[in-house]
């Protein structure tokens, strides 16, 4: 065991090499924001794949090790070839299918889910477990859902996707359940979901279906009027379920694609101001609101109680420096909701902060690959939905990234494709899927384009 111990100890800068590597490889695929080519495309993703599969095999090498019971050992090593072989698929069928401008945002997307799954291995087995049919399930939607039903993206679709919007604002009033005060989930068939996670979704498409081309619509104010009028709504619901969270991910989306689409700074400005208002009212009306704020301020004035998950997640990460403690060596499961909220400072805690500031490289990669989509959309409506998509992509990691490290004040949200949930993640996957399907549509009527030319 002391031999593993100092294997564990040396793998710190192994995994920390492994993914500076990653980070400086990925990023010279995203021009015009860098300017650095490192060789061919199809090499360099073939490089990323090696990296990746090396930091898989050695994280569950690590994980599996560590444990005393032979069936639980076993059960690991099984759901590491699960992951292993669902991420090789994924890239096999994505080069097959001729994706290979888009596979580098794949790439940044499964080294988040595998570091958050080996982490979720690490920390609770069965919810790993249960973690993996997200991907699954997430994957297969990302990849069949935005080619077949293609023909519901459409701006003609606008009160559809307010429909589902509505929807998923209703139904937890009637069969939703409370969890940790926030009455924010549903169960179906034995299975729970947050509708929030979709509503999300039709809210992009339901402004970008009506922000349409928006400059050459002469009714500009009964446009901008009605969609202040949804998102009112939308935010009384999600406060009245106290999932103030997603409240505040709604919120700011809403105000970026009402820039983007009105290109003026007045109203996203007075949006601002609006926002600041109702965040005094909800100090005032919400009594753990109030906690939070408290805790934010001063978690060492109530460090046993309110301020305990704030100074437990700030101590994970700067306790073992940039290389952290080794994986299994650390005790994250001392912050309260590590699985999920917390993640990133458990991640920070075993793996270091170096890691920490590897998957924020990583955020930022999908990020400008999104901007990078956009910007080659001819498609008002398209760009519009990729430009949204970043927004909710941006602010979520904003708002819980923001929250562990102390910037703000934490409300409960997951961090995409790290955290345990399961509708949180099969809805991130698949907006990588939209996105995906919308560069792969600009690539081809781009090449249509240079044909017809030449």
């Amino acid at each position: 065991m002391a031999y593993f111990n100092l294997m564990i100890l040396l793998s710190r800068y192994i995994f920390a090499g492994f993914g500076i590597l990653y980070i400086i490889v990925s990023f010279s695929f995203m021009k015009p924001f860098t300017n650095y080519k490192l060789g061919k495309a199809s090499e360099k993703n073939k490089f990323l794949y090696i990296c990746l599969v090396f930091f898989h095999l050695g994280g569950i090498s690590i994980v599996a090790g560590k444990q005393t019971d032979l069936a639980i050992r076993m059960s690991i090593v099984r759901n590491g070839l699960i992951v292993f072989a669902l991420i090789t698929i994924t890239l096999w069928l994505l080069r097959i299918w001729h994706r290979h401008n888009e596979i580098i945002l794949w790439n940044l997307m499964f080294f988040l889910i595998d570091i958050g799954y080996i982490m979720l291995e690490r920390l609770d087995h069965k919810l790993a477990s249960k973690q993996i049919i997200a991907y699954v399930i997430g994957i297969a939607v990302a990849l069949i859902f935005p080619s077949i039903f293609s023909v519901l993206i459409r701006p003609a679709n606008k009160y559809l996707y307010l429909f589902v919007l509505v929807v998923t604002m209703i139904i937890p009033f009637f069969f939703g359940s409370k969890v940790l005060g926030a009455t924010n989930w549903v169960e179906i068939a034995g299975m729970s979901l947050q509708p929030s996670e979709i509503g999300k979704v039709a809210l992009v498409l339901f402004l970008s279906a009506l922000f349409y081309d928006f400059d050459h619509k002469h009714y500009k104010n009964k446009i901008i009027l009605f969609s202040i009028i949804v998102i009112i709504i939308t935010l009384g619901c999600l406060v009245l379920q106290r999932d103030l969270g997603a409240a505040l991910l709604y919120y700011l989306t809403f105000l970026i694609m009402l820039f983007m689409a009105t290109q003026s700074f007045v109203l996203p400005t007075l949006g601002m101001v609006a926002g600041s208002v109702g965040g005094v009212m909800g100090y005032f009306m919400f009594s753990h609101v109030r906690e939070r704020v408290e805790a934010w301020l001063d978690p060492w004035k109530d460090i046993s109680d309110t301020g305990y998950q704030v100074v437990q997640g700030l101590f994970a990460i700067g306790t073992w420096g940039w290389f952290g403690s080794g994986l299994t060596r650390g005790v994250p499961n001392k912050i309260p909701f590590a699985e999920t909220d917390y993640i990133f400072a458990a991640l920070c805690e075993e793996f270091g902060t170096l890691i920490g500031v590897i998957i924020l490289f990583c955020y930022l990669g999908i990020i400008l690959q999104c901007i990078n989509v956009a910007l080659r959309q001819e498609n008002e409506f398209y760009r519009l939905i990729v430009i949204g998509i970043a927004a909710l992509f941006t602010v979520q990691i904003f708002i819980i990234v923001g929250g562990v490290l102390k910037l703000i004040p934490l409300t409960g949200i997951t961090s995409p494709f790290l955290s345990a949930g399961g509708s949180s993640m099969v809805v991130c996957i698949g907006m990588i899927g939209l996105i995906t399907h919308f560069s792969h549509k600009s690539n081809k009527e781009g090449v249509k384009e240079g044909a017809q030319r030449g």
